[in-house]
C-alpha cells in the first residue's frame, strides 16, 4: 500500500516535467497552413469553441484590413520572459500588413502570464494603458478560476470592440492579396500555355498538310476534292495536292462528321484533345501567411 502510495506521489510530482517546453521556433504559426486559422493552441488549453470564436474575430480584423492578430496559448516556454518571447516569436513570423497592425498574444500557462505586443501602426488605436485594461477586466477574472478559453475570448472581443470604428477602420480589405496577386500569375500562365498549345497545333497541321514527301518542301497546293462515301452521317473525300516545286502528285483522305456540322450550321472543323494533367483550379488553395509587420515596445503584461 506504501509503495503504491509512493508511486501515486511520484507521478503527480513529475507530471510537470513531462510539458513541453516551447522555444520559439517550436511553435506552430497556423496561418500558414489555413488562412483562416489564427490560434495556436498546441496544447489544448482553449476549447474548440474558443478557438473557432478567436479565429473569427481575427479574421474580420485583418479581412477589413484593421489589423492583423495572432493568438498563442502554451502551457511553458524555455526561460521565464514572456515578453521577451512573445516579440522574438510574432516578430519572426511578420504578424502585420505594411503600417505595421499587428497584435500578438501570449499567455503561458505556467508562468499564469498573459502578454500583448503591439505594432507601431496599432498603438495609436490600443495603447498600453488600454491594454492593461483589457487584461485586468475581461480576462484575468476567468484566468484566476481556470477558464482560459472563456477569459481569452472576452479578450479578443473586447479588442474588437475597440478598434472596430477607430481610426484604423477605413473600410479597407487585407485579405490575402498575395494570394490572389499568385492565383492572377497562374491564370495568366495558364492561358499563355494554352494558346502557345494551339498555335503550335495550328502551325504542325499547317506543315504536315503543305509538306511535299519528296522533296520535303511546303509546296504542296490542294487541286481538287472527291466525295468518295458517305455512310452513317460519315463523309470521305479525296484530296490531290500537288508539290509547285517538284509536281509530285499527292492523295490524301479525309471524313468529315455531316451530322455534327449541321447541328452547329456549318462550319469549320473541330479540333480535339487531351486536357491538362489535373486541370487549373485557382484560389482553392487554404495556405495564408502574415504580411511581415514589424512591433515596437507596445502592448501590456499581466499576471493572475
Amino acid at each position: 500500500m506504501k509503495r503504491a502510495l509512493l508511486i501515486i506521489v511520484f507521478v503527480i510530482c513529475t507530471l510537470p516535467s513531462l510539458a513541453r517546453s516551447y522555444r520559439v521556433k517550436d511553435v506552430p504559426n497556423v496561418q500558414i497552413g489555413n488562412r483562416y486559422h489564427f490560434t495556436s493552441n498546441p496544447d489544448n488549453i482553449l476549447s474548440q469553441e474558443a478557438v473557432l470564436r478567436i479565429d473569427s474575430i481575427c479574421y474580420n480584423l485583418r479581412h477589413r484590413g484593421i489589423a492583423q492578430t495572432a493568438v498563442v496559448v502554451v502551457q511553458e516556454i524555455e526561460g521565464d520572459d514572456v515578453f521577451e518571447f512573445a516579440y522574438e516569436l510574432f516578430s519572426w513570423w511578420g504578424v502585420g500588413s505594411k503600417s505595421d497592425s499587428g497584435i500578438g498574444i501570449l499567455l503561458v500557462e505556467q508562468e499564469r502570464e498573459i502578454r500583448f505586443v503591439t505594432g507601431y501602426g496599432i498603438e495609436g488605436a490600443l495603447p498600453d494603458a488600454l491594454c492593461k485594461r483589457i487584461q485586468t477586466q475581461y480576462m484575468l477574472p476567468h484566468f484566476r478560476r481556470g477558464d482560459y478559453s472563456s477569459g481569452m475570448v472576452a479578450g479578443l472581443e473586447a479588442i474588437s470592440a475597440v478598434l472596430n470604428g477607430s481610426e484604423l477602420d477605413l473600410g479597407g480589405n487585407d485579405d490575402y492579396q498575395e494570394d490572389d496577386t499568385e492565383a492572377i500569375i497562374a491564370i495568366l500562365i495558364f492561358t499563355f500555355a494554352l494558346i502557345s498549345l494551339v498555335l503550335v497545333t495550328i502551325v504542325a497541321i499547317d506543315r504536315y498538310t503543305r509538306k511535299c514527301p519528296k522533296c520535303k518542301k511546303l509546296t504542296l497546293k490542294k487541286e481538287s476534292a472527291r466525295l468518295i462515301n458517305r455512310q452513317f452521317g460519315i463523309s470521305t473525300y479525296e484530296d490531290i495536292y500537288i508539290c509547285t516545286a517538284c509536281g509530285t502528285k499527292v492523295t490524301r483522305t479525309r471524313q468529315e462528321n455531316n451530322s455534327i456540322n449541321n447541328r452547329r450550321g456549318g462550319g469549320g472543323p473541330i479540333i480535339m484533345g487531351g486536357g491538362f494533367g489535373g486541370g487549373f483550379s485557382g484560389g482553392s488553395s487554404m495556405g495564408g501567411g502574415w504580411g511581415g509587420g514589424r512591433f515596437g515596445g507596445g502592448g501590456a503584461g499581466s499576471r493572475w
